[in-house]
């Protein structure tokens, strides 16, 4: 069994960051230009960016392009003709695990961060050169910044792992898997609005659409969500990830 060693998991950083260069690039090149467009849009009317216009855009740009690159990281495992390459690789399982969650995780959110500021902010740079629109800082760091990061770390790990295992419709599979635990957390959660809300029932009954009701449902009650998901669930999903890269090079 390897040691633990840090510049093999260095090693394994760069290589990923050179076989996905190309992606990275197209990738960073086409949110880049949508959110230029959208803070360009922004300085209609009060000739501001607001917060909110700038993270609509950069939350799904943000969002489907750390999902890609996650799953672009482990596309060679699934290739019969070159997956030998990747296993004959001298580093862990862990190391692996470590350096994909990394790169996807810490080094993905701060480069696109960057990138993304540079272009609303060049975009509000543009605009100051008309009339009635004054230079501004742009307002990335929000509320909304923040909410999005924490939900991008806590999806990440279940994508990686479905990343690792499956071989077909990989991001597909996936995904219905995630909706499949939304739903069922969903159903806990209303289960709790029913036992911990007197007056529950009666919402249901009393809205034809159940609009209040399904709001209560989606609100967390226990406070055992939040333990599951921050503390439990990522954890888990590394460490799921970390015994399917063992099936994978047996």
């Amino acid at each position: 069994m390897q040691e633990f060693n840090i510049q093999r998991i260095g090693g394994l950083i760069y290589r990923s960051i050179v076989l996905q260069k190309g992606a990275i690039l197209t990738g960073l090149s086409v949110a880049g230009g949508l959110i230029f467009i959208s803070s360009l849009l922004g300085l209609r009317g009060d000739h501001l960016v607001q917060s909110n216009e700038f993270i609509g855009v950069f939350s799904v740009t943000f969002i489907l392009l750390g999902i890609v690159f996650t799953f672009g990281m482990f596309k060679e495992v699934h290739n019969k003709k070159v997956n030998h390459f990747y296993f004959l690789l001298p580093a862990s399982p862990s190391e692996r695990i470590i350096a994909a969650w990394f790169v996807a995780s810490i080094m993905y959110t701060l480069v696109f961060t960057v990138f993304a500021y540079l272009a609303g902010q060049f975009a509000i740079i543009i605009g100051s050169v008309f009339p009635d629109t004054s230079f501004h800082v742009l307002p990335i760091f929000s509320a909304g910044y923040w909410r999005l990061l924490k939900l991008y770390f806590l999806i990440q790990p279940v994508f990686l792992l479905g990343a690792i295992t499956f071989s077909k419709n990989r991001i597909g599979k996936t995904l219905l898997v995630a909706l499949l635990v939304i739903f069922i957390l969903f159903l806990y959660n209303m289960i709790l609005c029913f036992v911990f809300s007197g007056g529950a029932f009666d919402v249901f009954t009393s809205d034809p659409f159940s609009t209040e009701g399904f709001n209560m449902a989606q609100k967390e009650l226990s406070g055992l969500g939040t333990v599951l998901f921050g503390i439990v669930l990522v954890p888990m999903m590394l460490w799921a990830a970390y015994f399917k890269i063992i099936e994978k090079e047996v």
